[in-house]
């Protein structure tokens, strides 16, 4: 195959790259912040969190020149209905980052740190609210979907307002009273934009799943995206009740005027944590059990959706180890060590495919740029050409072969 020119890269450079940072990021925070801290975690954790700015930087750069060069991408992209749903892959790269700001450079040592929090959250929160609001009115008036074509990336544009929530009360724990009162209402606000509609899409997914089977095998691991929003949502809730907590006693004033709303927010986040991180678990099992036996049924290639798991699989962990220190309980602690452990495995071996995708520019190929997803002249409203079913059955082509032959 010929390599791509430099141009050609450019032009392709889809915007589910981000994924690659979003699973460096998390990997990164779970090594440094992981309960059983070994010599060099921290080290490791560090220069985890440095590659991941180099990646988020370059990939932003390479994004911007890529809308600047060849604007007419932009309207490509959000008129694509599978290209468009990974916009949301950047506000939660840029999540990542926030996150380590603050776990890796504690304010006692680093006064800077929480400043560089505050100021790149609200900018996190913007590129949310453009995925959050822009993509999904896309999908409703411009773009074309069936319940055939449903896959669980319809999660991806919606998931960052999770992230984005868990994310600012991550914020608000370093900052002073004033600041943090805000980040943390602001911080609920958006996990209620975004979380219940997680739930109603996995919903959707589930029962789609069940009529027209798995997906296809390119898209096989696209199965492990509802543990995102199942275990960002976990851990959020979690977290923001633990926030809330500790401003309240830090400060000695009421967070909002409501008696003890601080403990409530604790006591019910933790219970509500418990409930959806069960739900995680289910889905955490049949996500494996679908992928084994996708894998022994089909031959499944690497593709930059492989990214997709390491983020989902991360924000769990993070759930599992908030849960191991706020109940004090062993098993959740030794479960999340495992699973880091596994995540660290799997990361190394998509960096390693990926690497090699780079090097032999196969993986910087853009779908909204394929020849029918260019405007015709029924502009982009008209309707798309049908695709064959997934898991057609054999008989079912033999007899329309039949029926042509005749």
């Amino acid at each position: 195959m010929k390599r791509k020119s430099f141009p050609d890269i450019i032009k392709n450079f889809a915007p589910s790259w981000f994924s690659v940072t979003m699973g460096t990021g998390i990997t990164g925070i779970l090594i440094y912040t992981t309960p059983y801290q070994f010599h060099g975690c921290h080290t490791l954790g560090k220069i985890f969190f440095a590659l991941n700015c180099i990646l988020f930087i370059s990939f932003f750069v390479i994004s911007v020149i890529r809308y600047t060069v060849f604007p007419y991408t932009i309207n490509l992209l959000l008129c694509h209905p599978g290209q468009s749903m990974f916009i949301g892959t950047m506000p939660m790269g840029l999540a990542t980052i926030v996150n380590s700001v603050v776990f890796m450079f504690p304010k006692e040592q680093y006064h800077w740190a929480p400043n560089l929090a505050f100021v790149l959250y609200f900018i996190d929160v913007a590129f949310m609210l453009f995925s959050v609001l822009v993509v999904p009115f896309f999908k409703l008036a411009i773009q074309k979907h069936s319940m055939e074509t449903m896959y669980t990336t319809w999660l991806l544009p919606i998931v960052p307002a999770v992230v984005t929530a868990a994310t600012g009360s991550v914020v608000a724990s370093v900052l002073e009273y004033e600041r943090a009162k805000l980040v943390l209402i602001l911080s609920y606000l958006i996990w209620g934009l975004g979380f219940p509609l997680s739930m109603c899409i996995i919903a959707f997914y589930y029962s789609k799943t069940v009529i027209y089977k798995l997906p296809p095998p390119e898209l096989l691991i696209s199965v492990f995206l509802p543990l995102g929003p199942l275990g960002q949502g976990s851990f959020g809730i979690l977290n923001m009740g633990i926030t809330s907590t500790k401003l309240f006693n830090a400060t000695g004033k009421e967070f909002v005027p409501v008696d003890m709303i601080s403990k409530v927010a604790e006591a019910g986040g933790t219970l509500m944590g418990l409930v959806i991180w069960g739900f995680g678990i289910f889905w955490l099992s049949m996500a494996v059990a679908c992928v084994i036996y996708g894998l022994a049924h089909n031959e499944v290639k690497f593709n930059i959706g492989w990214w997709g798991l390491t983020f989902p699989l991360g924000v769990f962990i993070s759930s599992t180890n908030t849960l191991a220190t706020l109940l004090q309980n062993r098993g959740f602690k030794i479960f999340g060590a495992v699973l880091t452990i596994s995540l660290t495995i799997l990361w190394f071996y998509c960096m390693f495919f990926t690497l090699r995708g780079i090097y032999t520019t196969k993986m910087f190929v853009a779908p909204c740029l394929t020849p029918q997803s260019f405007p015709t002249d029924n502009n982009v409203d008209q309707e798309p050409q049908p695709e064959p079913k997934p898991g057609t059955d054999e008989m079912e082509v033999l007899e329309r072969e039949l029926e042509s032959a005749e």
